[in-house]
């Protein structure tokens, strides 16, 4: 193997490919990535078992060859070599690979190509492209709602489905909170006609950082095992969550008369102060409602304590309920409009927080108890 290559091409390419390489695997072959070049094209490729990555880039006088090498130790190489000189790379004897640039050398120890594992096959049928930012946008709506505890394998996910009128809906929950958002877009029949799929949130994430890269539209496509994704020369296979996602629709609350309308970014000030004073492992708040006001405080033990007060268009009895500040912040990420509301029954029901026209998104949070 023997190829020149653009230093900042070659660096931009394996910063892609950095997130999904594990450095403490129990396989040390994960932890490196695999460098394959056929004619004029180089071939890096990335896995944790759960992600793949797979990126193209052209190089010059290149020689046939693959071998995988240590992925962070070969970036960190790429991040200092000098600027304004091709890189050469070339794999010599025992899968070590010398790489130089301008009065820049290293040697650097690899392992066999054929120990790294097996590329996963692409999904049968035509992909559908999927406008990225919309893709985004619900993504960064839901992904913070889906469960970080692995020992909860069916909530440590995004749920992907085709809702009644054929919008792609995503939804999340951790069993605290629930969030579910779905927008209008055309081929998610094809995509998503007969089944729903639970993608891991470091995936999802993955897809989702894909998507932001560059213009154009992101092109999905679906086997009973990956979530395929490609932009570009950039691929992505997702391996789905072999579980059984909650029925979310039970969890809605059918029921909740309360409401109390707020200004979205001020809601969001008000938050982002009072957490300061919230007891850091639980950063719990109390939102007191009463008359045409909403007082938001936050006690710490340790520290003191913290109260504002906020506008709000509510109309009930005098209510006082606790909450998780930090879901409440991750609540109001998915609304977009000016105004927001705020769906309550009583002190210890979930309440529904939502854009005050807008239906394609909401969030339910449960209370917490504050003493």
């Amino acid at each position: 193997m023997n190829f020149s290559v653009d230093k900042d091409h070659l660096f931009d390419v394996l910063a892609g490919i950095q997130r999904v390489a594990e450095r403490r695997h129990t396989m040390p072959v994960l932890s490196h990535t695999l460098l394959t070049v056929k004619g004029d094209t180089l071939t890096v490729v990335s896995s944790d078992l759960e992600i793949v990555i797979r990126c193209l880039q052209p190089v010059t006088g290149s020689e046939s060859g693959s071998v995988a090498l240590p992925a962070r130790k070969l970036f960190d190489i790429a991040k200092v070599l000098p600027k304004d000189n091709p890189v050469k790379i070339s794999l010599k004897e025992g899968n070590y690979v010398e790489i130089s640039s301008g009065r820049s050398h290293f040697r650097l120890a690899g392992l066999p190509a054929s120990e790294f594992p097996e590329m996963p096959d692409k999904p049968s049928g035509d992909p559908v492209p999927v406008d990225s930012e919309l893709f985004c946008r619900l993504v960064e709506s839901v992904v913070q709602f889906a469960s970080s505890d692995e020992t909860r394998y069916n909530l440590a996910g995004v749920l992907l489905e085709c809702s009644e009128e054929g919008a792609l809906r995503m939804v999340a929950t951790d069993g605290h909170r629930l969030a579910m958002v779905e927008e209008k877009t055309s081929g998610v029949e094809e995509l998503l006609s007969s089944r729903r799929i639970l993608a891991p949130k470091k995936g999802i994430m993955e897809i989702s950082k894909l998507a932001e890269s560059g213009s154009g539209s992101i092109e999905l496509s679906a086997s009973d095992k990956f979530l395929f994704a490609s932009k570009g020369e950039t691929e992505v296979w997702v391996r789905l969550l072999d579980a059984d996602f909650p029925d979310y629709r039970q969890v809605i609350p059918k029921d909740n008369p309360i409401k109390a309308t707020v200004d979205r970014n001020a809601f969001a000030e008000v938050l982002r102060r009072v957490s300061v004073m919230s007891p850091d492992k639980v950063h719990s708040m109390k939102l007191s409602f009463s008359g045409k006001q909403l007082e938001i405080s936050s006690v710490s033990p340790d520290h003191g304590e913290a109260q504002d007060l906020l506008e709000a268009d509510y109309e009930g009895p005098a209510l006082k309920v606790g909450f998780n500040g930090r879901y409440l912040q991750d609540a109001i990420t998915g609304i977009r409009e000016e105004k927001m509301m705020l769906r309550m029954k009583d002190e210890v029901s979930q309440v529904i927080l939502q854009p005050e026209k807008d239906t394609s998104y909401l969030a339910i949070v449960m209370p917490m108890r504050i003493f």
